[in-house]
C-alpha cells in the first residue's frame, strides 16, 4: 500500500494510531448494546486486541514505548482464556487466538530482543517465550482432545466451528515457528473436522467440498428466499445439546437428517431453523480463509523444495 498509495497509507496509519490511543485512554472491553434482544456479544478481554495493535503499529513506527506496552500485555494475557475449559459465554473470549504473540515473536526475533527482567542482568525472556504461551493454550487443549477418537478439546459451545479454525491456525504458527511437529496431528483433525471428519459426517463449509456432504440449507437469508448460494461460508458448528434446548425462536423446518447422530453431549443441524449451528459467520469464514491459504503457502512451499 505504501507504494501503491503513499498518501492513503498515511492516512491509514494515522487512523490506525488514533485508534490505538483511545483504546490508551479508554481501556477495558466494549460488548455490543443487547437492547431487548435475548443473545449478545459478551466478550471479557481486551488486552489481546491492544497487544497485537501495539506490535504491529510498534513494528511500523519503529516505537519502542509502544512494543514494550505490547510485551506487558502478552504477560497480562499469556493463553486465551477458553483454551482447555469446558465452556464460555458467547463470544466472550474473541478473537479465539492470539495473533499478538506471533508478531511479537517475529518482532522481536529479528531485533534479537528478549523482554522482561532477569537476575543475571539480561533483558529477560527471549522472544520464544511467546511460542511457549501458544503451547501453553494448546496443550490445554490437546489433555482433552487426546481422549476421544476425533481429538475433540475444543468446547461446543456457540460458533464452536470458528474456534476450531482459529485454534488451528494457532497450531499452524506455533508449528512454522518452532518446528516442532508435537501437535500436528491435533491441527489436522481440526481441519478435518470442518471438513467432515465429524459424528454427523458432513463438511461444515457450504458448498465445499463441491461433491460432499455439505450445508444445504444454512440460516441464510440469500439462501432461504432467493435460493442465492453462500459457497465457501463456514457454519457455526455443533453445540452442547444443552444449550441448543435452551435456545429461543428454533423450529427445524426440514426435519433432522442427522437424527441418528445427535446425541445427548452435542447437536448439528442442517436447517434453516437452526441459528445456533448454521448460520455461516463473517469471522469464521474469515479465519477459514488464513487457515487454508496457510495450507496452501505450506503445500507450495514443500513442493518446490
Amino acid at each position: 500500500m505504501q507504494k501503491a498509495d503513499p498518501t492513503y497509507a498515511a492516512q491509514l496509519k494515522q487512523r490506525a494510531l488514533s485508534a490505538y490511543k483511545l483504546g490508551l485512554s479508554q481501556p477495558g472491553v466494549c460488548q455490543t448494546a443487547p437492547c431487548g434482544a435475548p443473545y449478545f456479544y459478551e466478550e471479557d478481554n481486551w488486552k489481546d486486541d491492544m497487544e497485537l495493535a501495539a506490535a504491529q503499529l510498534g513494528r511500523l513506527t519503529n516505537d519502542a514505548v509502544v512494543l514494550a506496552q505490547a510485551r506487558q500485555w502478552a504477560q497480562d494475557e499469556p493463553v486465551t482464556p477458553w483454551m482447555g475449559a469446558d465452556t464460555a459465554r458467547h463470544y466472550q473470549w474473541y478473537p479465539f487466538h492470539n495473533f499478538g504473540h506471533y508478531e511479537l515473536s517475529t518482532t522481536d526475533a529479528g531485533a534479537g530482543h528478549v523482554s522482561g527482567n532477569s537476575a543475571d542482568g539480561s533483558t529477560g525472556q527471549p522472544a520464544s517465550s511467546y511460542m511457549s504461551m501458544y503451547r501453553t493454550g494448546i496443550d490445554a487443549v490437546w489433555r482433552k482432545a487426546k481422549s476421544n477418537a476425533f481429538y475433540r478439546g475444543i468446547p461446543f459451545i456457540w460458533c464452536s466451528n470458528n474456534l476450531t479454525a482459529s485454534f488451528a491456525i494457532q497450531c499452524g504458527l506455533y508449528r512454522r515457528a518452532t518446528g516442532d511437529e508435537t501437535y500436528r496431528e491435533l491441527e489436522q483433525a481440526c481441519i478435518d473436522w470442518l471438513y467432515g471428519c465429524n459424528p454427523w459426517g458432513t463438511g461444515m463449509v457450504v458448498g465445499l467440498p463441491a461433491k460432499g456432504d455439505t450445508p444445504e440449507d444454512p440460516h441464510s437469508s440469500f439462501t432461504h428466499l432467493h435460493n442465492y448460494p453462500v459457497s465457501g461460508g463456514l457454519v457455526d458448528g455443533p453445540v452442547y445439546t444443552s444449550i441448543y434446548k435452551g435456545l429461543l425462536g428454533i423450529t427445524l423446518h426440514g426435519g433432522d437428517e442427522y437424527a441418528p447422530f445427535q446425541s445427548d453431549l452435542v447437536v448439528y443441524h442442517d436447517d434453516f431453523g437452526d441459528y445456533s449451528t448454521n448460520e455461516p459467520t463473517m469471522d469464521g469464514t474469515a479465519s477459514l480463509v488464513y487457515l487454508m491459504a496457510m495450507q496452501e503457502y505450506e503445500a507450495n512451499h514443500f513442493k518446490k523444495r
